[in-house]
């Protein structure tokens, strides 16, 4: 059971991609949007590496905003530094001189100076996240935990306080550092590490600076250990400035050595040279400056050597943050391009989409509409005259309205060229049909001849005969040839072929009916219930005749001997009257019905198929003639019953006489198929007055037949009608009875 239900979940799933594929395969796409795919793809394709592009210019843009900013942060950064350093000196000269009320205010004022720095410097810090880069988010964190401690810092005493004061500036130039690591522009990063290495130069300094002081005030202070801290502390200056003089470009060069430059350089380096040599000596010569005037100098020419640096930087930085702008405004400006370009190519291709398609498309679609219309109507048109007209000429076809020479062209006009040859070959089947037709009518014609003549004969050896044996089967033959008759009139049915000949008076329903019976076999099962008011117009009289005898021969041949076939009648509103012809027999299956019905109602074109059923496929074009409409139905009880439903122009209804004789009821009673109306050879040429049905051709007491004259004349004048009380014998026809009658005969076709 597993096996079976993993090969049915298998047969499922294997249908279901089927399914899938059948819908969403690239076979069953559409035109349009085989086109749309087919520009979309590269479209697509271009507009990624374009989108990519202009993303790249956005993040670029983003880059350079981020790096103008961070040579603003920056250039705080320099400011913060610069500013301690000068609040550590000035702190630590004013510690040297507490009396001095100048130093100390003037350290105060830095200490103002110096928090305004640290409130800007805090709001920048907020700003410095990841997207500068993590070693940069951890030191400006770092910097941030060391201007928290300031206000602690400025408690400390002496010496302490002044380490402290490097501790602090450490971490705002290594973040310094890191910002120059923001940008990947060569010339903004060559002068934002030139930026970096001035910003340590000029902490150096102020550490010289810081230091001489201490050598003037505490001479005690100055160690073999500081010397060389000093010592170290120039050199670095020098290495700081000489990596200036390589990251910064040439200009900014230029800047630095105009700045230093100066007197106050000059002789700055000059102290500093000997309070080396004095405190390198074997004995120190106590103070390294001379007097508070040395001090004061000291102290200002460094403060001039920071100011000049300062200014190199503030140009330094500016050229950082114009070059940051103009490549943030050139990638802008790129962007836009790409953007613009890309919205360019999509409306071009869009465009150029549109109008292909069209091109395509429009064709198409003519194309398919014309071919449907063509294949739906206008073709099964011109077969339907060409059957109806008999016209073997082929018409001339309207092309398809496509006119391009591309593959759309050439395929319409293949087609045109199939309709043409489609046509073509529906002309020569309606010359074939009406050779065959042709052929049908000499057949019939040839065949009816000889029936005719021997009918002619059975009809002279009926008058000299006296015996009765050989009388009825004199009588017998003459039926068959009557039957005869009627199939080789079935050809001419089929060929289309009218009578050239017809009625010109009405005949009685009832006379149509028993004439109808005179060209079936086992007419003596048939029993007729049908008005004898009513007649049928003259013009439609043999046809309704063959018709009936169909539809009467149909009943007979597929129903139990045992049974009877029942002809009936009844008027309808409107003036038609409605015949039924009901049997017993084995009925049909709906199927077989609706089919059949589908044929009495719009006869198909002969073919193979029809000579199977030849009687309904005549009942169809007979009824087609003359408007009448023929439906087989079942009946509840079994069997079928076959409606002849005849309009009112068909229907003529009479009043006859009182004073009448009944049907047959003596050698006068005479029928409406009658002399006045065919003339003397209306019956095919045989003599009216003495037919196979007369008087003189059957015996006295013969069993088969009545014993009086019948139909002795059947020309049956008019100025004799039937009587409307006489009722019609509701016995089989035939019957070995007394006031059973023979039937009348229809005249051959005209």
């Amino acid at each position: 059971m597993t096996t079976a239900t993993t090969e049915g979940g298998g047969t499922a799933a294997h249908g279901r991609g089927r399914r899938f594929a059948a819908r969403f395969g690239l076979r069953n796409w559409r035109v349009r949007t085989r086109l749309t795919a087919l520009i979309l793809v590269p479209t697509v394709v271009g507009v990624v590496l374009a989108g990519t592009r202009v993303v790249a210019s956005i993040d670029s843009v983003t880059g350079y905003q981020r790096t103008a900013s961070a040579a603003e942060y920056s250039g705080a950064l320099r400011e913060l530094a610069q500013a301690l350093g000068l609040e550590r000196d000035r702190v630590a000269w004013a510690a040297f001189q507490p009396s001095n009320q100048g130093l100390q205010d003037a350290a105060a004022a830095q200490a103002k100076t110096v928090d305004s720095l640290v409130g800007k410097v805090r709001l920048d810090l907020q700003n410095i996240d990841d997207s500068y880069g993590q070693r940069a988010a951890e030191a400006a964190r770092d910097v941030g935990y060391q201007l928290a401690g300031l206000s602690e810092l400025r408690q400390l005493p002496g010496t302490n306080r002044a380490e402290r004061y490097s501790i602090t500036i450490a971490p705002l130039l290594q973040l310094h550092e890191e910002l120059t690591l923001v940008s990947d522009d060569p010339e903004i990063v060559g002068n934002t590490r030139a930026l970096s290495a001035l910003a340590r130069a000029k902490e150096e300094v102020s550490r010289q600076r810081s230091r001489l002081l201490a050598g003037y005030y505490a001479p005690s202070q100055i160690t073999a250990q500081e010397i060389e801290k000093f010592i170290a502390s120039r050199s670095r200056m020098e290495e700081y400035k000489a990596d200036f003089t390589i990251e910064a470009s040439g200009a900014n060069r230029q800047l630095l050595v105009k700045a230093l430059m100066d007197e106050k350089v000059y002789r700055a380096e000059l102290t500093k040279a000997r309070a080396i040599v004095l405190a390198s000596g074997t004995q120190p010569q106590g103070r390294l400056l001379s007097d508070f005037a040395a001090v004061k100098q000291w102290f200002s020419d460094n403060t001039t050597i920071l100011d000049r640096m300062g200014k190199v930087e503030t140009q330094v930085a500016a050229a950082v943050i114009t070059r940051a702008r103009e490549l943030e405004d050139t990638e802008q400006r790129n962007a836009i391009i790409a953007s613009g370009l890309i919205l360019l190519l999509l409306m071009l291709i869009l465009g150029l989409t549109v109008l292909i398609a069209r091109s395509m498309v429009l064709p198409l679609r003519r194309l398919r509409s014309e071919a449907l219309d063509v294949a739906g109507f206008k073709l099964p048109e011109v077969v339907r005259n060409l059957r109806v007209s008999g016209d073997t000429r082929a018409p001339d076809i309207a092309p398809i309205s496509v006119d391009s020479r591309d593959e759309i062209g050439e395929v319409a006009k293949a087609f045109d060229e199939v309709h043409q040859q489609a046509v073509r070959l529906a002309a020569e089947e309606s010359e074939l049909r009406s050779n065959i037709s042709a052929m049908f009518v000499n057949l019939s014609r040839r065949t009816q001849t000889l029936v005719e003549r021997q009918i002619s004969l059975i009809d002279g050896l009926e008058k000299g005969e006296e015996d009765g044996g050989r009388l009825a089967d004199l009588f017998r033959l003459d039926h068959l040839a009557t039957r005869m008759r009627r199939n080789s009139e079935n050809l001419l049915v089929l060929a289309g072929h009218e009578p050239s000949r017809r009625r010109s008076q009405p005949a009685k329903l009832v006379d149509v009916v028993r004439a109808s019976l005179s060209e079936v076999e086992d007419y003596e099962r048939v029993q007729v219930k049908v008005h004898r008011t009513l007649s049928v117009a003259g013009s439609a009289a043999n046809d309704v005749v063959h018709l009936i005898a169909e539809l009467v021969e149909n009943a007979i041949q597929f129903s139990p001997r045992a049974s009877q076939v029942v002809v009936s009648s009844s008027m309808i509103e409107g003036g038609g009257a409605l015949l039924a012809v009901s049997d017993a027999g084995i009925g049909m299956t709906n199927e077989e019905l609706i089919e059949t019905n589908r044929r009495l109602a719009d006869p198909p074109v002969v073919d193979v198929s029809v000579s199977r059923r030849m009687g309904l496929f005549v009942v169809g074009r007979l009824a087609l003639r003359h408007g009448v409409r023929v439906q087989l139905r079942p009946q509840e009880s079994g069997g079928l019953i076959a409606m002849v439903l005849f309009p009112a122009a068909l229907i003529v209804e009479t009043t006859q006489p009182s004073q009448t004789p009944s049907w047959g009821g003596d050698s006068q009673s005479q029928s409406s198929f009658g002399q006045s109306s065919f003339g003397q050879s209306s019956f095919a040429g045989t003599s009216l007055s003495r037919t196979s049905f007369g008087q003189n051709s059957l015996p006295q007491g013969h069993p088969s037949f009545p014993q009086q004259g019948g139909f002795g004349s059947t020309s049956f004048p008019d100025e004799h009608p039937i009587p409307a009380d006489q009722p019609i014998a509701s016995g089989s026809l035939g019957a070995p009875t007394g006031t059973a009658h023979p039937l009348p005969k229809r005249p051959g076709p005209g």
